[in-house]
């Protein structure tokens, strides 16, 4: 009785199934930060514009349309390396909760603004932005969960 009481219940990952989705969660998140950061930067003044638009941002606009990419970009790199990859998806998590905070507040907002991420990503509706970036929190909960304390 008393070893099925000290069980461990829940999903039990291989250390391999757990490297394979943080790897997963990392090169996606690169590929994302690495293209929206690149098409930011390509459009820096059509960003930087479209940043002062905003009700949150407005003169701050292009000290943010620096900052944005260059964050993303420091976390990707942070994320290819395996010493701080577990920083940098923390890192991943944080500006996709922020992002995504600013997108919902956006939409209660009413502001009609154009997204600016660049690609297809900004064909998307501001309702699907929000459901595309609570997709990669979801993967980025789900790389950190899968690490071993």
């Amino acid at each position: 009785m008393e070893t099925t009481l000290n069980k461990r219940t829940g999903l039990q990952l291989s250390d391999k199934t757990r490297e394979i989705i943080m790897d997963i969660a990392v090169y996606l998140f690169i590929m994302l930060f690495m293209y929206t950061a690149a098409s930011k930067l390509l459009t820096i003044k059509s960003f930087a514009s479209t940043l002062a638009k905003s009700p949150l941002i407005g003169s701050l606009n292009f000290m943010v349309a620096w900052v944005i990419p260059i964050i993303e970009i420091i976390i990707s790199i942070m994320l290819i390396f395996p010493s701080v990859r577990k920083t940098g998806m923390q890192a991943s998590l944080l500006l996709m909760t922020i992002f995504t905070i600013y997108l919902i507040y956006m939409v209660f907002s009413g502001s009609e603004l154009p997204c600016h991420c660049g690609g297809v990503i900004s064909t998307m509706t501001w309702q699907q932005h929000i459901w595309f970036n609570l997709g990669f929190i979801a993967l980025a909960t789900a790389a950190l969960g899968t690490q071993k304390k």
